[in-house]
């Protein structure tokens, strides 16, 4: 009996997440029209760049949407960490390939900061006078999640506090241009995201999908080349006609012949991963 199928695609807003699970689940019942094909989207804010995850599952016996977690076949990241936020979903025979674009969600600088250079400062105290914190916590603060002000004068000195909210607003009471913001967000690098994926499966694979799609002449057909890879490597359960058929159904037309070609590629380079990593080619041509 055939097996059921579960994939996860995952990625931010914008990079075509939830079309490529639509071309597949398209590709799944062209396959077998007997097949059961169930999808889940959690798109959040996608068209602000927030995370965008997406449960595909097809097969003879599924009934849920939902993937359980270590149970994945495939893992797709658009995103370069996104795949980290997901890796619970791998086991030890999963494949994940992962997109190495960079994509900052803006609620990444959530942490920025106020920092004073105290060589400039002499703790005249404008600055607490015009901190809109400052006045909330002294007026209203046993009703508001504030533990302290944001600014204070210490022995002569003004100090950024826990509160603080990085708005910038003290700057133009400081007389001496004391003070900076500070942007404090930390990206993880690709080494140390393979290496954490890798922790659940050896079959991690970062790869340019983004640079090749842009070469091809649209880089938004990174989502289609990314398909294509998975196709290569001979991970999906699907065949490249199949495929080929829904993208030309659900691609815009002025844009099929990019996407066909981003998604041959992909398959070209999913081949090489198959060959040298897998030992053979297992691709179906049908």
């Amino acid at each position: 009996m055939e097996k059921d199928y579960n994939l996860v695609l995952v990625g931010v807003g914008g990079q075509g997440i939830v079309l490529a699970s639509d071309i597949l689940a398209m590709a799944a019942l062209e396959k077998n029209p007997e097949n059961k094909v169930r999808t889940s989207q959690l798109k959040g804010m996608s068209q602000r760049s927030a995370s965008v995850i997406v449960h595909l599952r097809f097969g003879p016996r599924v009934e849920s949407p939902l993937v359980t977690k270590g149970s994945v076949d495939a893992l797709l990241s658009l995103e370069l960490s996104e795949g980290l936020r997901y890796m619970d979903y791998l086991n030890e025979d999963s494949i994940a390939i992962i997109n190495n674009e960079i994509n900052i969600p803006p609620v990444i600088f959530r942490e920025q900061k106020v920092e004073i250079d105290h060589s400039l400062c002499y703790g005249c105290g404008n600055c607490l006078a015009d901190c809109k914190v400052n006045y909330y916590f002294k007026s209203n603060h046993e009703f508001l999640a504030l533990n302290s002000p944001a600014t204070s004068v210490i022995n002569g000195k003004c100090v950024i506090q826990d509160s603080c909210t990085g708005c910038g607003q003290c700057f133009h009471a400081c007389p001496r241009s004391a003070k900076r913001l500070l942007e404090s967000n930390v990206y993880p690098e690709m080494n140390q995201v393979a290496n954490t994926l890798k922790k659940f499966t050896d079959n991690v694979f970062i790869i340019p999908a983004t640079d090749w799609a842009r070469e091809l002449g649209n880089a938004r057909a990174a989502n289609v080349l990314l398909l294509g890879v998975l196709l290569g490597t001979g991970r999906l359960p699907l065949s490249i006609k199949t495929v080929e058929s829904c993208v030309s159904k659900l691609i815009p037309k002025k844009l099929v012949d990019t996407n066909i070609k981003a998604l041959r590629k992909g398959l070209e380079k999913g081949q090489e991963i198959s060959e040298t990593v897998f030992g053979k080619p297992v691709l179906k041509t049908d």
